[in-house]
């Protein structure tokens, strides 16, 4: 089966499922969807109105692309959009009641008119008809050739074929039929905030070479509360109405009892409802498991899955026939609430059709998580125009002002102009570029055709160079003359109605009352006083400032947005039995500030004293991991955590030395009974195999001494470090191992 989607409009965007899998296909970020009919869809775009102010955005339909591509106003502020003939065409209904219609490949309005008294609420199309609804309860069957072709020749006086005046509230949504309403046997169904939905055959018909239209009431159908949307199935045998109150079905045919008096035996299938009967709710099958307040509601190509949306954020998917929920969309991006659903076959880069075709109609799951669709890459639509252009003038997009101005001297150094021209070079790189074909071409005895298109080539060059350089001036005198217009000082004048020591009232000529500070009124001011206050605008300091602020930004992008903070390099600096010492780069933070270093041993982070500012970590360098068993492997890391985000150094691996293994022990003398003593103790170091250093540091295993101080000895103490006597090195390569130094501590 083919693949259908289900895009469901909310304040934060539209939101695209799979109707089947419930899986999220993609979104369109940056638009609030506030009404029933905000966005449209054609197979590679979609266009929403923002809610919050008159914008039109468009979205590639691509996974992964959720931001809008193009981006303009509206001539107004727009209630609901409906998309024509698969995208070729996008109507519009204005809150003024007008109706607005664009050719989408070029951006061109191809109609406007006047439509309803209050805003256009609802909006249905089929083939070229269009029906719209009105808060003024009105609903209107418009024919969009005979519309069209009335405003192209300047008739203002466009009128629909069909007007519907049967409801008393605002009409809410309008469904149209399969069946074509220009072959005379279309119907639609209208439904409103006055709890009703009607149900009516469009009789449609030519007077001369008008069409002309008439409606026939079928059915109405009558519900417990205001109808918020609903859906049609294809063959028009149920209505799915979403109220404030809930969810409802309604058939629209039942089986009646055949009558005593009847011939027939059996029971007939007739219609619910008429001219003069309404259905009512006790009727209406409601499910009951259903949100009380349901905004929109959408239904599959066959009849078989419900989409409903309720305005406090939840989407669920139906089963028809047994009226059983099958799935519940969870999202976030739903929160806000829901205000539009629409069902459509998935186009082929959200795995559509086309690229079904690779594998087969029957898609199993696995596969299609494989497939890699295609992606759109451009989309044929181009910015609305805001007003409508006649057909002269259709084509042209050009800004029409008339630029009043004359160039000084222009007559008079026009001649010198084309006389400097006539040696200049080819305007641009393509004429040169053709100069040097032509050349290449040209055979080497010549022929005089040749010449001939050589010299027609560098007079069109210089006409290009004489049109280019006289545009430019045109241009640049335009600008100069506008800008010192718009530089001019404006003055009014005022009356003090009012003075206080804040604030002034002023009474304008026409007695509008405007407040001013009082200290920047001139001396003597009292009230009754007539002032004349200059306003003017300062382009010399706005040119300024934005170029003070361009500077700063450039400041601030170059201190602190060009580089990133680099993760910490670590390596083993010492290496014991018990021990070792990590050591690391100074660190660079770029611009960012240091939250916190940890170390991580085999993937678990220790209680390990880290250094807490960056000062201190470039100072140390290092740390000592204690508590590690003997002769065992062990991988480190560290994770360093800054306000531009979290880095992890790199691993290093490091295996502790076994008992007999003294090349780890590294020690630091200090008072000793003569310098005999402590050569003696590093003759002994290099047999064994150890080391030995001038200071102390993290390095050290143990500090040999046999008197309590010196410096040296009060630094061991404070770095914790074993203070021993200098017979345990003695005992260390008697017995070839490493010896405890409880037994040798300095007393």
């Amino acid at each position: 089966m083919f693949t259908e989607i289900a895009s469901v409009g909310t304040s934060s965007g539209v939101q695209i499922y799979d109707l089947r899998r419930g899986t999220k296909l993609g979104q369109c970020v940056g638009v609030a969807v506030g009404a029933r009919q905000s966005f449209g869809m054609s197979d590679t775009w979609l266009a929403a109105v923002n809610e919050k102010k008159a914008m039109c955005h468009v979205y590639i339909l691509n996974r992964g692309d959720s931001s809008s591509k193009l981006a303009f106003p509206f001539p107004e502020e727009i209630s609901c959009v409906q998309v024509l003939d698969g995208g070729k065409y996008l109507a519009a209904g204005a809150k003024s009641g007008r109706i607005m219609i664009w050719a989408t490949g070029s951006g061109r309005m191809l109609g406007t008119w006047d439509a309803h008294y209050g805003a256009v609420t609802a909006l249905a199309s089929s083939d070229s008809v269009l029906v719209s609804g009105g808060e003024d309860a009105a609903v209107h069957v418009w024919v969009l050739s005979q519309v069209l072709d009335q405003l192209a020749h300047g008739d203002k006086a466009v009128g629909p074929i069909v007007s519907i005046n049967e409801h008393t509230m605002a009409i809410s949504v309008i469904d149209i039929s399969q069946a074509g309403i220009l072959a005379g046997r279309g119907r639609i169904y209208t439904a409103g905030r006055d709890q009703t939905c009607k149900q009516w055959r469009i009789h449609v018909g030519h007077d001369g070479e008008q069409f002309v239209g008439r409606a026939e009431l079928l059915a109405t159908f009558l519900y417990s509360a205001a109808v918020n949307d609903i859906v049609v199935d294809a063959g028009e045998t149920r209505i799915f109405a979403a109220t404030s109150s809930g969810l409802y079905q309604t058939e629209l045919y039942a089986y009646a009892k055949a009558s005593p008096d009847s011939i027939k035996s059996k029971a007939e299938l007739v219609a619910l409802g008429g001219t003069s009967d309404a259905v009512y709710s006790e009727t209406h099958v409601q499910y009951a498991t259903a949100e009380a307040d349901i905004a929109a509601v959408g239904l599959n190509h066959d009849g078989t899955l419900l989409v409903t949306g309720a305005r406090e954020g939840t989407v669920r998917v139906w089963d028809t026939s047994s009226r059983q929920c099958l799935r519940t969309i969870s999202d976030k991006q739903l929160s806000g609430g829901i205000t539009q659903v629409s069902i459509r076959l998935a186009p082929p880069q959200l795995g559509g059709p086309q690229a079904q075709a690779q594998v087969g109609l029957q898609r199993p799951e696995a596969i299609a998580e494989a497939m890699v669709a295609p992606r759109v890459s451009s989309i044929n639509f181009a910015p609305l125009q805001r007003l409508m252009r006649n057909s002269a003038t259709a084509g042209s997009t050009v800004f029409e002002a008339t630029v009043k101005m004359q160039l000084a001297g222009g007559r008079e150094n026009m001649a010198a102009f084309d006389a400097q021209l006539c040696c200049a070079e080819p305007y641009s790189e393509t004429g040169r570029a053709d100069m040097r074909l032509l050349e290449a071409l040209q055979p080497t005895d010549g022929t005089a055709k040749q010449q001939q298109l050589q010299q027609q080539l560098e007079q069109l060059q210089r006409h290009s160079a004489r049109t280019r350089a006289l545009n430019d001036e045109l241009y640049q005198s335009a600008v100069t003359e506008w800008l010192s217009a718009r530089q001019e000082t404006k003055s009014a004048q005022f009356t003090v109605g009012k003075l206080d020591a804040g604030m002034a009232l002023l009474l304008t000529e026409d007695y509008q009352l405007i407040e001013f500070p009082s200290v920047l009124l001139p001396r003597g001011v009292v009230l009754g006083s007539v002032v004349n206050i200059d306003v003017g605008r300062d382009r010399d300091t706005e040119r300024r400032q934005r170029s003070d602020f361009r500077e700063l930004q450039e400041h601030i992008l170059e201190s602190f947005g060009s580089r990133r903070p680099q993760p910490p390099n670590i390596r083993v600096g010492h290496i014991t039995q018990t021990w070792a010492v990590l050591e690391w780069e100074p660190l660079d933070l770029a611009a960012a500030e240091l939250r916190s270093l940890h170390l991580y041993r085999d993937g678990q982070r220790m209680m390990q004293p880290m250094p807490t500012t960056v000062d201190q970590a470039n100072r140390m360098c290092a740390v000592k991991t204690t508590g590690l068993d003997v002769g065992q492997t062990y991988e480190f890391k560290i994770e360093m955590r800054t306000s531009a985000g979290t880095f992890f150094s790199n691993t290093v691996s490091l295996t502790t030395h076994a008992l007999d293994n003294l090349t780890g022990v590294r020690v630091c003398f200090g008072d000793c009974d003569s310098q005999e003593e402590v050569d003696t103790l590093k003759e002994t170091l290099r047999r064994i195999g150890a080391s030995w250093t001038d200071s102390v540091s993290l390095s050290i295993t143990h500090f040999v001494a046999r008197y309590k101080t010196g410096p040296a000895y009060e630094s061991a103490l404070r770095c914790n470090i074993p203070i021993v006597k200098p017979d345990w090195l003695l005992a260390c390569e008697a017995n070839g191992k490493l010896q405890p130094a409880i037994k040798f501590h300095l007393e």
